[in-house]
């Protein structure tokens, strides 16, 4: 638990390095490239949501059979 703490601390003082620090970088980015990457993500999103929704009973079935108590045994 102790590897976690320090990893995910290490990993925001790095992500707060680069916020404050950048490179200077030569790029330019126009609206269709941010257009396209909001796309992107939201494509990412609805193919998420669709998969959850396909795989729906198969995931009930998962967490029900992590949560429930290994003692219940069935009748044959």
């Amino acid at each position: 638990m102790k590897a976690w703490k320090a990893a995910t601390k290490l990993l925001l003082l790095l992500a707060l390095a680069f916020v404050l620090w950048p490179p200077t970088v030569y790029a330019y980015l126009d609206p269709g490239s941010g257009s396209l990457m909001i796309q992107a993500m939201l494509a990412a999103l609805f193919a998420v949501s669709m998969a959850i929704k396909v795989y729906w009973r198969k995931i009930k079935l998962l967490i029900a059979a992590l949560f429930s108590s290994g003692s219940e045994t069935k009748d044959p």
